[in-house]
């Protein structure tokens, strides 16, 4: 977490989560703010439509359909019949669940919230009910259960594979007592690790981070307190700190923590603060570790980034040149994504800008 960041310039400093596909640049607020609307108020438009899904060798077409925005929604009797995943729908309170031997997502119809495991966060991609079906986002939902997905163009075919993921469970903690002010915290801890001294010495680290977020979020609102005057509208106050697992493999854990910051105005400012650790050591690895230790990974990096820039034809408000020493990404699949905050190189309306990297770019020295 850069804390400097937010004394130089807390108007621009705070940023949300973004969860977007290779080589985008997105708003897609899977971790939010509680003051964010709890049901999806709009109809999500789902064109209904065979989806061609190959699971490891064995290709189908099973019951699904197409979003306004291009996002594949599948049935939910697919997940058991073809996954072994185990569902059900609860009428009362109009809640899905999908169970796997370690993880259990919750989520309701239309709405932006879920649960996995105790963890609450949002997403902008919400259960659809249809004709008494339920319709779910395939890639976001499976991808939180376990699975890489994949997408040929050419032949219109999603693939499914399950990941192997580390033998050890991720345990959620919520900071209760700052949600009375508008502030919600939550961060992970590991449980069930064969390497406990290294596993501590992580746990150790996400706590210390988190206290720094309290430590911030307590500052901000004492000064956003001691500038309202009685001629102002009511104080509407929101920190909100969450986070993303986005590799859980090879015995390395990839993360990064969520945060989104409101105190008046337009809207909200939003970041992502990511950290990879080596779970046999306990320690963070650096983007030139994720790399291989390729001497040239800085140079591999920008060319990737400066071709993704022209193909998708980007507007910058400064040109990119380089990516720093201590440049921020994270792990997911098989690449090495490398992004940047609001502003430093894009419009607030593009959202956060992501480049997705294969590892197979660099060779192990």
């Amino acid at each position: 977490m850069n804390l400097s960041r937010i004394s130089r310039n807390k108007s621009a400093a705070w940023h949300k989560l973004t969860l977007t596909a290779a080589f985008a640049f997105a708003l897609l607020p899977a971790a939010g703010t509680a003051a964010q609307a709890e049901e999806y108020d709009a109809q999500t438009q789902l064109q209904l439509t065979p989806l061609h899904v190959q699971i490891s060798d064995q290709t189908m077409d099973v019951p699904g359909g197409l979003s306004t925005e291009g996002d594949s929604y599948v049935g939910l009797a697919f997940l058991s019949k073809q996954l072994g995943l185990k569902t059900s729908w609860d009428e009362a309170t109009r809640t899905v669940t999908v169970s796997s031997d370690s993880k259990t997502m919750k989520m309701k119809n239309q709405s932006t919230t879920y649960d996995m495991n105790g963890h609450s966060f949002y997403s902008s991609k919400p259960p659809v009910i249809i004709e008494g079906t339920t319709y779910l986002p395939l890639r976001f939902l499976l991808e939180q259960m376990g699975y890489s997905i994949g997408y040929s163009t050419a032949d219109k075919l999603i693939s499914i594979q399950p990941v192997k993921e580390n033998v050890w469970k991720l345990v959620n903690v919520t900071v209760n007592d700052q949600q009375a002010d508008g502030i919600t915290i939550q961060y992970p801890q590991i449980e069930g690790s064969a390497n406990a001294e290294a596993s501590a010495r992580i746990n150790e680290f996400l706590k210390a981070e988190v206290a720094k977020y309290q430590t911030a979020a307590n500052d901000l609102l004492k000064e956003t307190k001691s500038s309202v005057t009685p001629d102002m509208p009511e104080l509407r106050f929101s920190f909100d700190v969450n986070y993303t697992v986005t590799y859980n493999q090879q015995n390395k854990l990839s993360l990064h923590f969520d945060t989104y910051q409101y105190t008046g105005g337009a809207h909200g400012m939003y970041d992502m603060a990511s950290h990879t650790f080596d779970l046999s050591t306990g320690e963070e690895l650096t983007l030139k570790q994720a790399a291989l230790n390729d001497p040239n990974y800085k140079s591999i990096i920008n060319e990737e980034i400066q071709k993704q820039i022209e193909e998708q034809d980007y507007t910058l408000l400064t040109p990119f040149v380089t990516i720093n020493d201590d440049q921020r990404y994270y792990l997911k699949d098989n690449d090495i994504v490398v992004y940047f905050s609001l502003y430093e190189y894009t419009p607030y309306a593009l959202g956060i800008p992501e480049f997705h990297i294969p590892v197979t770019s660099f060779k192990a020295q």
